[in-house]
């Protein structure tokens, strides 16, 4: 009779927490099309020339992506943001739109200044960036504006 009754009460104990260990594993298991990589580059213009460093991170349907670096004409003019971003995907085409921006203490550029140089999406909020992603035999990302590869982001996880 005693076994029965903490059955009783140990059971959906057990049951409960059983399902709570599955839910999260499945929750906690990166979807395929979450990755993370990051890629640094220099941008050569006529009247200057950036070095660049990104971090991106794709998790469902956003994702956050880092933006830093500087002005080889003047170094003090650096910048460093962080933007999250909403994003849909059809095929290998990723279509984000920007949300929030935050610029940290250490970015002393204007945005007028950095919109010269990088698009939009990585300045204002509510800006949209259409890219191609392809990803490489070796795990890395290519990517591509409209037919131009971009840059190669190598995977970062």
């Amino acid at each position: 009779m005693r076994i029965s009754r903490k059955l009783k009460v140990l059971l959906p104990v057990l049951t409960a927490a059983t399902a709570a260990v599955f839910i999260y594993s499945l929750w906690s298991k990166k979807g395929p099309d979450d990755f993370s990589c990051v890629a640094s580059f220099s941008q050569h213009y006529a009247n200057e020339n950036i070095d660049v460093s990104l971090r991106f991170m794709f998790s469902g349907q956003a994702g956050v992506v880092s933006i830093n670096g500087r002005a080889r004409s003047d170094s003090q003019n650096i910048f460093n943001r962080k933007i999250s971003f909403s994003m849909r995907r059809h095929q290998d085409i990723y279509y984000m739109t920007s949300e929030k921006n935050i610029k940290f203490p250490d970015d002393n550029v204007d945005d007028g200044w950095l919109s010269q140089y990088q698009p939009d999406f990585f300045v204002y909020p509510d800006k949209s960036l259409h890219i191609r992603i392809n990803q490489q035999k070796n795990g890395n990302y290519l990517f591509m504006i409209s037919a131009l590869p971009t840059y190669i982001c190598n995977a970062a996880d």
